[in-house]
């Protein structure tokens, strides 16, 4: 019982700790795709 609520722990820390970089390389991701975008748009228009 001890080893399988410190194996809980330790997923829940690591995705408590994980989900904000994450997020932050979505983000990131995101940002690169629209100026990817505005970039291919430009020189259409």
């Amino acid at each position: 019982m001890k080893t399988i609520s410190i194996f809980i722990l330790l997923i829940y820390w690591s995705i408590m700790i994980f989900a904000p970089v994450m997020s932050k390389d979505v983000k990131i991701s995101r940002a690169k795709a629209a100026n990817t975008k505005i970039f291919e748009e430009q020189p259409k228009s």
